[in-house]
């Protein structure tokens, strides 16, 4: 009787370790590479997402000590959460065609490498594993896009005319649809956000629109996604893809980099006293056409900017519990004149 005992003690002391060691949490930061051993996480505080090492689902690359024809490949599986929301799943593969990397939202998962890397006379055990991942945020080519296409479907012709604007944070796409019921129409009113591209090296404009408002065949709440790639128009909305040919595009400047402040910090032009649930206030300190010392009152929404009159502007993104993030664009082809209060 006594060792069965010994082994449900053993088993349960195991299972605890286990559990301990799944729980196991490191520190990361955005576009930082980090590590992970098989069952820990990762934390982006500033982002809020947390990156889970959770199986290792296959390693077939050849052994160090062994001439293969085929040099294998490495295959993970990491689960991620963003905002607390339910965690999504993805699957990473190293020495092979498929990508080592996996796009949620405007933040991207890859894997880096995975060691050990095998040896014909070693056994590799699965908590020997160690993943190199990195988690970045997607930039966009173009701060504002404005595409016009067309192409034949076999349900008939589609026509598209659309514009988003990741600095204002908005975004509309009109879709004409021609068959032999007559022409439909659907509008939608969308919130744009850069993701990866996916349709190939000559994409160069790629996001996911969350739907605001909607008519016709897209439906409100609905994510749409669009990829300019070429000449080509990539678009999936309400569970159809189209395949359109640009007829006409405009793009219009590169997205800044993200600036966020809290109260009684300063960026630029604009001084944040005050940070509520949807609007943000300061002040905010002109340099054209003449310089003051002093700031003017400002509040700001989503979309919203911030200028000094000349060179630097300050586009309201996002709201968060106790910061704001904005977009920071520079333009040195429009200096300042010469301020009177710097030269005293």
């Amino acid at each position: 009787m006594i060792r069965p005992a010994l082994s449900v003690l053993a088993a349960v002391v195991l299972l605890s370790a286990a559990l301990a060691h799944a729980q196991e949490s490191v520190s990361a930061e955005l576009g930082v590479p980090f590590e992970l051993k098989l069952g820990q996480q990762a934390l982006i505080d500033s982002e809020d997402i947390a990156v889970s090492f959770a199986d290792v689902v296959g390693d077939s690359r050849c052994p160090s000590d062994v001439v293969c024809i085929w040099q294998g490949q490495a295959t993970i599986s990491v689960s991620v959460k963003v905002d607390g929301a339910g965690p999504r799943e993805f699957m990473l593969t190293i020495g092979a065609d498929e990508s080592p990397s996996s796009a949620f939202g405007q933040y991207s998962v890859k894997l880096l490498g995975l060691e050990p890397y095998p040896q014909s006379s070693v056994q590799t055990e699965p908590d020997d594993y160690v993943a190199a991942l990195v988690v970045s945020k997607v930039s966009a080519n173009s701060a504002g896009v404005f595409v016009r296409a067309f192409g034949a479907q076999v349900s008939g012709s589609v026509a598209i005319i659309s514009g988003w604007n990741l600095e204002r944070g908005k975004g509309t796409l009109v879709m004409l649809h021609r068959d032999e019921a007559g022409i439909r129409m659907s509008v939608a009113r969308f919130t744009p956000a850069a993701v990866l591209c996916t349709s190939g090296p000559e994409a160069r404009e790629c996001i996911d629109g969350q739907v605001a408002q909607a008519t016709g065949a897209i439906r409100q709440g609905d994510t749409i996604h669009l990829e300019v790639s070429g000449n080509t128009l990539f678009l999936a909305a309400s569970g159809s893809d189209y395949t359109l040919e640009i007829k006409r595009i405009r793009t219009s400047g590169q997205p800044g980099p993200t600036v966020e402040l809290g109260e009684g910090q300063r960026e630029g032009p604009l001084l944040v006293q005050e940070i509520g649930r949807d609007y943000v206030s300061g002040l905010n300190f002109l340099e054209y056409p003449v310089a003051v010392s002093e700031g003017m009152p400002i509040t700001l929404h989503v979309g919203d900017k911030a200028t000094n009159g000349c060179t630097v502007t300050l586009t309201l993104l996002e709201i968060r519990e106790d910061t704001a993030v904005f977009s920071k664009v520079v333009d040195n082809d429009r200096p300042c004149p010469i301020c009177w209060h710097k030269t005293q």
